[in-house]
């Protein structure tokens, strides 16, 4: 079971936050050269976000559920969510058509109205706008997924979490089969409904604590039944239409990833990941994550500015150093962002609680002012 209202084990999943948009970032700073990565770690990356946030909205949305109106807790969700998201993304979105990055002047309105997965699956990638992709299905999931927790009979809960688990990789086969994908290059993987195996699994976790399932034997049976069909994968040769089931695969082992750290992890990844850094990191994530993708033409954009010195360009030559100048400079902006625009506006959701009556959820798992979003995507 899940300690109820531990900032150790929340810490841990924020040091999770930190690996995930780490991998994600990699995967994108790699591909700058045109390096083709080993291991599919932006993949992994956004999976793991997908998965802690179908956790912990699932779980704040079934504390709350259990003790206040349906309407209520939905409407101090969403007030909770624009707070948390909008600010960012649309001040990032006004400062890309200011510059006229990449394609943003011709489908801003895809991103504006959270369609960007959708933009990318019908025309194609746009560059560095491509990880708008993730921001787009979260988004799509908080439209609909807080309806389907609040207002379902309790008796559905479970099957519609299962019955969603087992239609993402059915949605994407089905929609291979019948649009295949041409020269775009864009799966149907992008689209919302592909992602809902990785959402759902956050969510049955988040379901099964507060229902007093056999957490840990559940999880481990996830492990196993996850590293048995990666083992497979990688001993046959299966078609490439097939690749939703070896990511299936990979979410079970995830799901049983993210449910560890939240109960908390012993020994020296316990401590790695609920260390300062890793903490701080984690909760500056969402900056991190949308800024991340655009650190590359920055970077040559600030060494023109200051007029192409030669010690500069000699040290982004370096790989190694052209990365960390990458990260320093992301993690730079995200973290002025985060303290002086996104915090003071996140901090007024303290004014939109989950009370009614001056009463707080009582049930495990998250409390009702210290909701850790999550974009990742996320």
């Amino acid at each position: 079971m899940i300690p109820a209202k531990s900032s150790v084990y929340l810490k841990q999943l924020d040091g999770l936050r930190t690996l995930s948009v780490a991998a994600v970032a990699w995967s994108h700073w790699r591909a700058y050269k045109n390096c083709d990565p080993l291991f599919p770690w932006g993949e992994l990356g956004v999976e793991t976000f997908f998965i802690i946030s179908g956790f912990l909205i699932t779980g704040i949305l079934l504390d709350n559920r259990r003790t206040v109106s349906g309407p209520f807790v939905l409407r101090q969700f969403y007030i909770r969510r624009v707070l948390r998201i909008f600010p960012l993304f649309y001040a990032s979105l006004i400062i890309l058509l200011i510059l006229k990055v990449d394609s943003i002047s011709e489908t801003w309105f895809w991103h504006a109205t959270y369609l960007s997965n959708v933009c990318f699956y019908l025309h194609g990638w746009h560059g560095q706008l491509n990880h708008f992709w993730s921001l787009a299905v979260e988004e799509q999931f908080y439209l609909f997924w807080p309806l389907l927790m609040i207002f379902l009979p309790r008796r559905f809960l479970l099957p519609t979490i299962l019955v969603s688990m087992a239609a993402a990789p059915l949605f994407e086969l089905g929609m291979a089969w019948a649009f295949p994908v041409q020269d775009k290059g864009v799966s149907a993987g992008v689209l919302m409904p592909s992602c809902l195996d990785a959402l759902g699994i956050g969510a049955l976790l988040a379901y099964g604590a507060r229902e007093k399932f056999p957490m840990p034997k559940i999880t481990f049976r996830l492990l196993l039944a996850g590293m048995a069909g990666l083992t497979g994968w990688g001993a046959a040769n299966f078609p490439t239409p097939l690749e939703p089931l070896r990511r299936l695969a990979e979410i079970c082992v995830l799901g049983w990833l993210v449910y560890s750290a939240a109960e908390g992890f012993r020994g020296p990844l316990g401590w790695l990941l609920q260390s300062g850094p890793m903490s701080y990191l984690g909760k500056i994530s969402y900056g991190l994550y949308v800024i991340h993708n655009f650190a590359i033409s920055m970077s040559w954009g600030l060494i023109a500015w200051l007029g192409h010195p030669s010690w500069l360009e000699k040290i982004y030559a370096v790989p190694m150093f052209r990365l960390v100048g990458f990260a320093g400079l992301t993690i730079g902006l995200a973290a002025l962002s985060w303290h002086f625009f996104e915090k003071p506006l996140n901090n007024l959701k303290y004014k939109f609680p989950y009370i009614i009556g001056g009463k707080f959820p009582s049930a495990m798992g998250s409390t009702p002012d210290k909701e850790y979003p999550l974009t990742a995507t996320k």
